[in-house]
């Protein structure tokens, strides 16, 4: 099996990957759950509703069929599974997961491009986007040619809660799958706090744990409190106003998402992840993990 880095390996650079901030308020809350199991059922359900609240989402609700997962990458492997047969589409600087599955998995594969798509491809898109924090290029032509051809996609909604993105059509029947989950908006990566909607119920592994319970009840529990103690834009409001001076010391452009800064070629190249445009990611720097060692 290949071993070679499908991006450049920036997450030990002070700027590099995609960290949640470690706020002392969240962090000490989290400190002080107690470890309980928590209710599966309310809290995909109110977790469904907590992380679309006041972000207009026109076909979300066709995707009623709600499993909790362990963190997003859960969801990815049931799907990429699905699909195996296909041709991977996925744009250059997609999420480093994908790009790994692309080159240990899957025969086939070509970047993503709305000029190229065809029957028997299969797309994966994160968005708000992994390389910049937006909405992906052509994103909508991309779906609708996807519409057209009956191409299956995933749609990665990981950073939907530290957006100011606040509208997301998601009505394209194309679309089978979407997820998202905590890791970006509260420090729990460890924890894997995430939730699938599926257009249609499919009969997989993850639905089969979900109906028999068989899933982490204390990460549940402690991803339960954190949304009834914290809104959904929380990070996002605390934090806006902290990154615009980040991005203005620097000199890079603030992204849509509040953890990061995005700087165009020549600037910064050493953040590059293969795309148009160098990511810069502020989380450690704010929190004060850069200076523990």
């Amino acid at each position: 099996m290949k071993t070679d880095n499908v991006i450049p390996p920036l997450r030990h650079k002070p700027y590099g990957g995609a960290w949640s901030v470690h706020d002392q308020e969240s962090t000490t809350f989290i400190k002080n759950l107690y470890p309980a199991n928590g209710d599966r059922e309310a809290f995909i359900n109110d977790y469904h509703e907590w992380f679309q609240k006041d972000i207009n989402l026109p076909g979300i609700e066709l995707f009623g069929n709600l499993d909790f997962v362990a963190g997003t990458t859960e969801t990815f492997h049931m799907f990429y599974y699905r699909h195996m047969d296909k041709r991977l589409r996925l744009f250059k600087d997609e999420y480093f997961y994908h790009h790994m599955m692309r080159k240990n998995y899957f025969k086939d594969y070509l970047d993503l491009d709305s000029n190229t798509l065809a029957k028997g491809d299969v797309v994966v898109m994160s968005c708000p986007y992994s390389g910049t924090g937006g909405i992906p290029n052509d994103f909508y032509n991309i779906l609708k040619i996807c519409e057209d051809l009956s191409i299956p996609v995933m749609l990665d909604l990981a950073y939907i809660n530290i957006s100011n993105i606040r509208e997301l059509n998601v009505n394209f029947k194309c679309i089978e799958t979407i997820t998202t989950s905590l890791s970006k908006v509260f420090p729990v990566e460890t924890l894997r706090i995430g939730i699938r909607l599926e257009r249609n119920l499919f009969d997989d592994p993850i639905h089969a744990y979900n109906q028999n319970n068989y899933v982490n009840l204390q990460s549940i529990h402690v991803g339960h409190e954190l949304i009834k103690r914290f809104d959904n834009k929380w990070l996002l409001n605390k934090y806006k106003g902290i990154q615009i001076e980040t991005c203005d010391a620097l000199g890079v452009h603030p992204s849509d998402c509040v953890i990061f800064g995005i700087a165009d070629k020549g600037k910064y190249d050493e953040y590059n992840r293969g795309g148009a445009k160098n990511r810069l990611c502020f989380s450690k720097i704010w929190d004060g993990r850069l200076n523990e060692n």
